[in-house]
């Protein structure tokens, strides 16, 4: 067990993809949106994509702070990138529509 003592801060972003959208589509807007935004943002860590059934999918995304974390999201709505990902999704009025912040407590391996 590791004690975490820092400010990792992971977001969970749930979404449904379009009907006519496929793994494959979102996927390859999963990898821009990697390369061209979050990769160039600080406190990025890294990123899991995460599929459900059907259409329904979640981004991981681990920021080094609570502060990175927010400061990405006023970013992304000027990204090509972000805005594209987010026109294959579904029900979300906005960006930070189902995004939900939690603060790493502890990790185990």
């Amino acid at each position: 067990m590791n004690s975490t003592d820092n400010n990792v801060t992971i977001e969970w972003a749930p979404f449904e993809v379009a009907g006519h959208v496929s793994d494959k589509q979102l996927e390859k807007a999963a990898v821009e949106l990697e390369v061209n935004f979050l990769k160039k943002q600080d406190g990025y860590l890294r990123r899991e994509l995460l599929k459900g059934e059907g259409k329904q999918w979640v981004d991981l995304v681990y920021w080094s702070s609570p502060q990175a974390a927010a400061k990405a999201a006023e970013d992304a709505n000027s990204s090509e990138a972000f805005l594209e990902y987010f026109s294959l999704m579904v029900g979300l009025d906005d960006a930070e529509d189902g995004i939900a912040h939690y603060r790493q407590v502890k990790t185990w391996n």
